[in-house]
């Protein structure tokens, strides 16, 4: 059942259930989110946290929430929590948020059949406002792969999950197709085509642990030589290696122009990871495939929201030319020869 969507939290709001539920007293600040309600919250100090509201719908009921829609918590953390809970406990070098609990010790609660977290705020320049070096883009690739060597012995039950990002299940995406320009469509169905023909059987026998699945300039930080911060594990699921690999790849595509190298930056991510956590040439294979169908995600999935969202299309399509000529200079390289620049980044074969 789908439930009514429920109403936004007014920053007043946030800031009461701050100080009622955590102790912490001060102002909240909205901040922009796609689908949970978010704020910064500033304690008279100074002191800068992070208060995340879920997109849970006002008829969805949470184990332990009262029925008037008062405080509960569920009998275990759910799995945004779960997760910042082992990293905290097996890799507390990584620059992630830590969870602040409540007053009386509780990692999370739910307010009128929504969860409420609490963390640290990281500070830092997002890694997409600036110029990257090969050294820090190296560095990306590092930190993911210490990320996800850090959540290979984590399991929950919210890991099984999917989202329309999920590139495991990219040829859900073909339906849209028919909602895209005429001249925005090249290639894609082709993609999907490979996709399900070549990539999807394979797999089938791929083994997956939890990973972030939205390692871009976004949702990191950075001091300028190195990652400083990692965020939003909002996207988080069980997957292939390989599909966090190339996702992260996939947005550090150089810009293509004449005489410019479009992929060695993305390549310098692959081959930073695989310094730390070894890939295999099938897995650098797999790589390759995730990193242009992520590309292609993002061109079907930008034009389709743009034709549903007339009054938004500018923004929605702000980065959508470049990604088409990127995703067609690919497409000219094949992806034999994708899979083998990789390789080759990597001092490794070509599966």
């Amino acid at each position: 059942m789908g439930g009514v969507p429920a109403p936004a939290v007014s920053p007043a709001r946030a800031a009461e259930i701050a100080l009622r539920e955590y102790g912490l007293a001060g102002s909240a600040q909205r901040l922009a989110s796609e689908f949970d309600d978010t704020f910064r919250l500033t304690g008279a100090d100074g002191t800068a946290r992070l208060l995340k509201i879920s997109a849970a719908t006002a008829a969805s009921s949470a184990a332990g929430v009262d029925g008037e829609g008062g405080v509960g918590f569920e009998t275990a953390p759910g799995f945004e929590t779960a997760l910042l809970l082992h990293l905290a406990s097996v890799a507390p070098e990584l620059p992630v948020q830590r969870v602040i609990a409540t007053a009386d010790g509780r990692p999370e609660i739910t307010v009128a059949g929504r969860l409420v977290r609490v963390t640290s705020w990281l500070d830092g320049r997002l890694l997409g406002a600036g110029i990257t070096t090969a050294g820090l883009r190296r560095d990306v690739g590092g930190t993911l792969a210490r990320l996800n060597v850090a959540l290979r012995g984590f399991s929950h039950p919210g890991a099984d999950r999917t989202h329309r990002w999920d590139l495991q299940r990219f040829v859900v995406l073909r339906p849209l197709l028919s909602e895209l320009p005429p001249d925005g469509r090249d290639g894609l169905a082709d993609c999907l085509d490979r996709f399900e023909a070549v990539v999807a059987p394979r797999l089938a026998g791929c083994p997956t642990q939890v990973i972030h699945t939205d390692f871009h300039g976004e949702n990191l930080l950075t001091d300028g030589a190195r990652v400083t911060g990692i965020l939003d594990f909002g996207d988080a699921l069980a997957g292939p290696v390989a599909m966090d690999v190339g996702v992260a790849a996939c947005y550090q595509l150089g810009a293509g122009g004449p005489g410019e190298d479009l992929l060695a930056p993305a390549a310098d991510v692959v081959a930073g990871y695989h310094a730390v956590d070894p890939l295999s040439g099938a897995e650098l294979s797999l790589v390759a495939e995730f990193l242009v169908a992520r590309l292609a995600a993002r061109i079907i999935l930008s034009q389709a929201h743009a034709a549903r969202d007339p009054g938004n299309r500018a923004y929605l399509l702000r980065r959508t030319p470049a990604a088409i000529a990127h995703f067609a200079a690919l497409r000219a390289m094949g992806m034999d020869s994708i899979g083998g620049r990789l390789a080759a980044a990597c001092g490794l074969e070509a599966a």
